[in-house]
């Protein structure tokens, strides 16, 4: 036995394995959830179809009306999403539309798309483009051999990275 390992047996490594996964079933989750005036369902299913991700919820305010809204927020009309979520691999992205009265554009922050390679980030970064503008054209830089910012037509902000095969 090294010094820095240690003998588990019986009731001992029974608790440690208790408490690991007490670790592991602790909830903890982030994921950015964009609000936008009428454009959930089509940014979602356009990033759908874009990234490979899959739609795991699309629920309108219509039909939902009995389900209390959270506090401070109201419904927008009623074929207008409520809640929307995309797997995309190992994340998730979260979306819902907002009254038109209170919609604002998106602003100070970018949800950051990291690819493997310049191409995969080009061919990303393109199909965001249309429609869109670009912030900053996609280059090669010291940390990934593509880089851009560039905000969609849905009015979202990405930072699409080409991360060095």
């Amino acid at each position: 036995m090294t010094p820095t390992s240690v003998q588990l047996t019986g009731t001992r490594l029974a608790a440690v394995a208790f408490d690991l996964q007490r670790l592991r079933n602790r909830m903890m989750d982030i994921a950015p959830q964009l609000a936008f005036s009428g454009e959930c369902r089509q940014a979602f299913e356009f990033y759908a179809r874009l990234m490979g991700g899959v739609i795991t919820v699309m629920n309108t305010f219509g039909g939902n009306e009995d389900k209390a809204l959270p506090p401070g927020s109201s419904a927008a009309a009623s074929d207008r999403v409520r809640y929307a979520e995309l797997s995309l691999g190992q994340s998730v992205l979260r979306g819902n539309d907002v009254p038109a009265d209170q919609s604002v554009p998106m602003q100070g922050f970018s949800v950051s798309l990291h690819v493997e390679g310049a191409n995969e980030a080009r061919r990303l970064f393109e199909a965001l483009s249309e429609g869109g503008t670009v912030t900053t054209p996609l280059t090669k830089v010291d940390w990934a051999d593509a880089f851009g910012m560039v905000t969609d037509r849905f009015g979202v902000p990405w930072l699409v990275l080409g991360m060095k095969a």
